[in-house]
């Protein structure tokens, strides 16, 4: 079997913080998984979930592997170890380099997850199955034809002097790590080290569970806002970035002037926990195999949610 074949997408190193601490002493250290739906959990060794074959290797036209990406993310996730058993664990103050790499750390789990290299992929697909159909019609339009086609704007990038080529989509699709999936990284992490960094901790036995999408942006707010504009974004003073580190320890990143470590209540334990369940894709993980009825509970929409308000603005207007 070829070596490093076996690419985690939630590292090891990560998931072992929630090691059942009541682990026999003969037997493998695991972490609990539970479905999303579900609240019995399986017991697995971090090294025996969250995996793919090659999910970050690249191969080039000869059929070579090509291992930079994960090699790169094994470097960082050694740091990023490092840095939580030696500073965060012990709640001392990170240096400036220790904080940008754990920015670093977020801005890979945000973008490295499976299902979000394939959104990257998916989002771009149906562009790619356009362009597509728009290339064979040609091959047959008439010139009248030609001519108009060639009246539509091209798609654009962020810099108007630039297009995106079928070539271009086409790469996006078949390649979204090479093509976006390093590119956010690299332009996340520094944006990240601007926000307010708080780290919650707890001593409640179970703590924080995590999940398959640990790293998770959440808008508090966003209700309020049209439905276009209620995706989380750095833009919105109300954004929340939420990224369990282990069972007593939690990173979120704000704008509202938290930082440093904070002591956390059983309360607010269980909401943060409601929260980090409801955005997992299809797994979330504890270090005990127990689960709390709250993490699955659904709030109503509010009443002052931009869903309400239109109908009620509707309604008034129908009634006139």
């Amino acid at each position: 079997m070829a070596k490093y074949k076996k690419q985690h997408y939630i590292p090891k190193c990560y998931l072992k913080a929630w090691c059942d601490p009541e682990t026999p002493v003969d037997h493998t250290p695991y972490i609990w998984t539970f479905q999303k739906d579900t609240k019995t959990g399986k017991r697995k060794a971090p090294e025996n979930i969250f995996h793919a074959s090659d999910l970050y290797t690249i191969w080039d036209a000869n059929g070579n592997r090509d291992l930079t990406i994960e090699h790169g993310f094994s470097g960082l996730e050694k740091l990023f170890s490092d840095i939580r058993r030696k500073k965060i664990s012990l709640r001392k103050p990170l240096t400036h380099e220790e904080h940008f790499i754990i920015c670093i750390f977020m801005a890979a789990m945000h973008s490295r997850t499976k299902s979000q290299i394939q959104n990257m992929s998916s989002q771009w697909k149906p562009v790619m199955d356009q362009m597509e159909t728009m290339m064979k019609y040609m091959e047959t339009a008439t010139e009248e034809e030609r001519e108009k086609l060639a009246s539509i704007p091209n798609i654009s990038s962020s810099d108007d002097s630039e297009t995106i080529s079928y070539e271009d989509v086409k790469l996006m699709v078949e390649k979204p790590m090479e093509t976006m999936m390093i590119p956010m990284i690299q332009t996340e992490a520094p944006l990240l080290t601007k926000l307010d960094f708080a780290i919650l901790c707890t001593t409640d036995k179970q703590g924080f569970i995590t999940s398959d999408n640990p790293c998770i942006w959440i808008d508090p707010e966003a209700y309020k806002r049209p439905p276009l504009y209620q995706s989380p974004a750095l833009m919105y003073d109300s954004i929340e970035i939420i990224f369990p580190i282990s069972p007593s320890q939690c990173i979120v990143l704000n704008k509202k002037g938290l930082n440093g470590y904070i002591n956390f209540d059983s309360k607010n334990l269980a909401n943060t926990n409601r929260i980090i369940h409801n955005q997992a894709n299809e797994l979330y993980v504890s270090n005990q195999n127990t689960t709390n009825e709250y993490w699955f509970h659904r709030d109503e929409e509010p009443e002052d949610s931009w869903n309400n308000q239109h109908k009620k603005s509707q309604q008034t207007k129908e009634n006139q």
